[in-house]
């Protein structure tokens, strides 16, 4: 079941970027955010999460834009130890990821 929920937020993440950072509203980034911070508890990324939320919720641009770039490479980073469609869907968040974080840059 934790690997169906993980899919379907992955999913949902991708499509969320692939639309344009400013098409989602900041709650619903937030949400998205606490989610990840959850299941993604004791890792470096659920760390960077947490600074992003504060990012956002401050409005600090230049922030976001590096933590989101930082955050592309870490995920793009964790792909390797991803299997199958799984790692193929990581690798193309921390693409999205890198690429939002550049366009706010």
């Amino acid at each position: 079941m934790a690997d169906t929920t993980r899919t379907v937020d992955i999913d949902s993440t991708i499509a969320a970027l692939q639309q344009g950072l400013t098409s989602v509203p900041i709650e619903q980034a937030i949400a998205v955010i606490e989610s990840w911070q959850q299941q993604l508890q004791g890792t470096d990324i659920a760390e960077d999460l947490g600074d992003l939320k504060q990012a956002l919720q401050s409005g600090d641009t230049t922030a976001i834009a590096q933590i989101m770039s930082d955050l592309g490479e870490d995920t793009s980073e964790s792909a390797a130890s991803a299997t199958g469609d799984i790692a193929v869907k990581v690798e193309q968040l921390g693409e999205l990821l890198s690429q939002a974080g550049q366009s706010l840059m």
